[in-house]
C-alpha cells in the first residue's frame, strides 16, 4: 500500500481511537495499545511491518515512553509522601492565606511565580513538578477547577523561550549567532515571551471566569496546624530533590527515589499509602497514547500534516504556521532535541522569501512549541496529569480529555497572537 495513504490512515485512526475511547468510556491507553498493534501490521520499518511475525511487535513495544513513565512513577511516589503526611496541605493553606481569601487572585499568583522562575532559567521538570503539585493542592483545598490551576502554571513556563539561561533560550541564541551573528534572547525574545505568556494566561483566566471566584473568609494563621518534625523533614527532602535534579542536573527519577528511600527510612509517611496513591490509571493512559502517536509518526502521518502546512506559507501565514507546526511536533517530540534543531535552520530562507523578520519567526516557533506543554502525552502535561490524578475527586480520563482539548486551544491562541504581530 502507498506510504502516503498509510500516513493519512494513521492520522484518521488516531482521531477515531480518541473518539471511540471517549464515547465508550474505555481507558484510552489500553485502547491505543490495541489499536497500535493492529495498525502496526500496515506500518513498515526496517525488517518489515511493525506487527509482523518476524518482528513480533518489538518496534511497537520499543515506543513505550519509558522516560515519561519513569518520571511520573518516581516523582509521584516522592510527592505522595508530603501529601500522605499532610505537609502539603498545611503549606498550601499558609500560601492561600496570603491572598486574604481572594480566590480570584490565586491563579494569578501561581502564573506570576512560574513566569519568574522560568525567566530565571528554572523552567525545568523539577520546578514545574513542584508548582503543579502546589497548584493541584490549591485546586483541591480552594475548590478551583484543576485544569484552570494547571494552565496557570503551564502558561507561565512559556517565558523560558526568552531566558538566556534556560535551555530553549540557549539553543535559540546558539542558532541566532550562527545564522545572524547575534543573540536574540533576552533582547528580542524575552519581552515578546512575557507579553505572549501574559496574553495566553489572560485567555485562560477569561475562559474560566477567574474573576467570578468568590472571596472566602481569610484563613487565620493560628487556625492552620503547625508542621511537625516529619513534615518538616519531608519538605527538606523536596528541597534536596530540587538541588539534585535542578542545580546538580542529576536524573529526575534517581533524585526522587533517593529522597523517597531516605524519607521512608525515617518513617515520614505510611509506605503502603504512598505507593497505593500512584496514579496507575493515568500512567497507563499516557503510555498507551504515546505509543500510538509514535506509530503514527513512523507511518509518516505527522510529516504529512506538517508538509501540508508548509505549502501554505506566505508573509501573512508564515508566523502562525510555524507556531502551529511547533505546537503539533511538540506533542510527539522534544522541543530542544528535535523541533528547534530541525526547524530553526529553515527560517533564514523562508524569512527572506516572505520578507518577515526572522526573529519573530523564531519566537513564534518557540512559543507555539511551548504552548502544547499542556498536552497530556507530552512530558510536562503528563507530569501534571499524573499529579492531578492522585486526587480521587478528579477522574483521570476526564482530566486527560480536557488537557488534550486545551492543548489545541492554546495552539490556536499562540497562532493568533503570532498572526497579529505579537511574536
Amino acid at each position: 500500500m502507498n506510504t502516503e495513504i498509510i500516513g493519512w490512515i494513521s492520522l484518521i485512526v488516531f482521531v477515531l481511537t480518541i473518539v471511540v475511547g471517549i464515547k465508550r468510556k474505555v481507558n484510552l491507553g489500553i485502547l491505543a495499545i490495541a489499536v497500535g498493534f493492529i495498525l502496526g501490521f500496515f506500518v513498515y520499518v526496517e525488517g518489515g511491518a511493525m506487527s509482523a511475525l518476524d518482528l513480533k511487535g518489538k518496534p511497537i513495544t520499543e515506543l513505550f515512553p519509558f522516560n515519561i513513565f519513569w518520571m511520573i512513577l518516581s516523582v509521584s511516589i516522592m510527592l505522595n509522601i508530603c501529601s500522605v503526611n499532610g505537609a502539603f496541605d498545611i503549606v498550601i493553606k499558609k500560601l492561600v492565606g496570603l491572598t486574604g481569601g481572594r480566590r480570584a487572585l490565586i491563579p494569578i499568583y501561581v502564573f506570576v511565580l512560574m513566569m519568574i522562575a522560568c525567566a530565571l532559567g528554572m523552567g525545568t521538570s523539577g520546578v514545574v513538578v513542584l508548582l503543579c503539585t502546589i497548584a493541584a493542592n490549591i485546586a483541591k483545598d480552594q475548590d478551583i477547577d484543576p485544569i484552570f490551576m494547571l494552565l496557570s502554571v503551564l502558561t507561565g513556563t512559556t517565558v523560558a523561550i526568552g531566558s538566556p539561561v534556560a535551555v530553549i533560550g540557549i539553543i535559540c541564541n546558539g542558532y541566532s549567532e550562527e545564522l545572524w551573528g547575534e543573540q536574540i534572547a533576552p533582547s528580542y525574545m524575552l519581552p515578546h515571551a512575557i507579553i505572549l505568556a501574559t496574553l495566553s494566561f489572560a485567555v485562560v483566566y477569561i475562559a474560566f471566569k477567574g474573576w467570578k471566584l468568590e472571596r472566602w473568609e481569610k484563613t487565620k494563621a493560628e487556625d492552620v496546624q503547625k508542621l511537625d518534625g516529619k513534615q518538616i523533614i519531608s519538605l527538606i527532602g523536596m528541597l534536596v530533590f530540587i538541588l539534585l535534579s535542578i542545580v546538580l542536573k542529576f536524573d529526575l527519577g534517581l533524585s526522587a527515589f533517593l529522597v523517597v528511600a531516605v524519607l521512608l527510612l525515617l518513617k515520614c509517611a505510611d509506605e503502603k499509602k504512598v505507593i497505593a496513591t500512584v496514579p496507575w490509571s493515568s500512567v497507563l493512559l499516557i503510555s498507551g497514547m504515546c505509543m500510538l502517536i509514535g506509530i503514527v509518526q513512523v507511518a509518516g502521518g505527522m510529516d504529512l500534516l506538517t508538509n501540508l502546512l508548509k505549502t501554505m506559507m506566505n508573509k501573512y501565514t508564515v508566523k502562525p504556521l510555524y507556531s502551529i507546526i511547533g505546537s503539533l511536533l511538540a506533542m510527539v517530540s522534544s522541543i530542544t532535541g528535535v523541533i528547534l534543531p530541525s526547524m530553526l535552520p529553515t527560517i533564514p530562507e523562508i524569512a527572506a522569501s516572505t520578507g518577515v523578520n526572522p526573529y519573530s519567526i523564531v519566537t513564534a516557533l518557540a512559543f507555539g512549541s511551548n504552548c502544547t506543554v499542556t498536552c497530556p502525552v507530552s512530558s510536562m502535561g503528563a507530569i501534571a496529569l499524573g499529579i492531578m490524578s492522585t486526587n480521587p475527586k478528579w477522574d483521570s480520563d476526564s482530566l486527560f480529555k480536557r488537557l488534550f482539548l486545551w492543548a489545541f486551544i492554546m495552539m490556536g491562541v499562540a497562532a493568533v497572537l503570532a498572526a497579529i504581530g505579537i511574536a
